[in-house]
């Protein structure tokens, strides 16, 4: 990772126990209940202007099932923040990985924000996205991403919305 990156380790791996609910997802693969995880890694772009400045710290986190329609029971599986992330320019683009997701066959749902106007605040537990900052969406939900297997799968992010509220 570049300097002026912060990782934030990841929460602990998911219970291979059987779901708490119905639709918490599939079983774990036979890689994660061997204890071998996978991640993601790419590029993070932006297709909206930043309308406090675009230079913040950029939050992303892997959950287990969508964060804006389940926002009560997503649990986060990995995440990351760089710090000090400039994404002024059109063309910025900002490395990322995220480290020790666990593989399975039902897609996990990836949430990124841009907090250019700094008050996210510190504790990544806590942060969320506020009126203006840069977001990731996909129509009204988050993106979605598979990772099957302990590897390493490439996806590029690109923050596409203000958030309007």
């Amino acid at each position: 990772m570049d300097a002026g990156t912060d990782r934030v380790d990841a929460a602990p791996a998911p219970d291979a126990g059987p779901p708490a609910e119905p639709d918490a997802g599939d079983p774990p693969a036979p890689d994660a209940a061997a204890g071998m995880t996978g991640g993601l890694a790419g590029v993070v772009t932006r297709t909206a202007m930043p309308r406090a400045g675009g230079v913040g710290h950029l939050y992303l986190a892997v959950f287990d099932r969508d964060p804006v329609t389940n926002r009560d029971t997503a649990m986060v599986v990995g995440r990351v923040i760089v710090e000090d992330a400039d994404m002024s320019s059109a063309d910025a683009a900002i490395p990322y990985a995220i480290d020790g997701i666990p593989p399975r066959a039902e897609p996990y749902f990836v949430s990124g924000f841009l907090d250019d106007n700094m008050n996210a605040g510190t504790d990544p537990e806590t942060a969320g996205p506020d009126r203006g900052d840069l977001v990731t969406l996909e129509g009204f939900g988050s993106p979605t991403v598979t990772v099957s297997s302990a590897e390493t799968v490439a996806y590029d992010i690109v923050l596409n919305t203000n958030l309007p509220f």
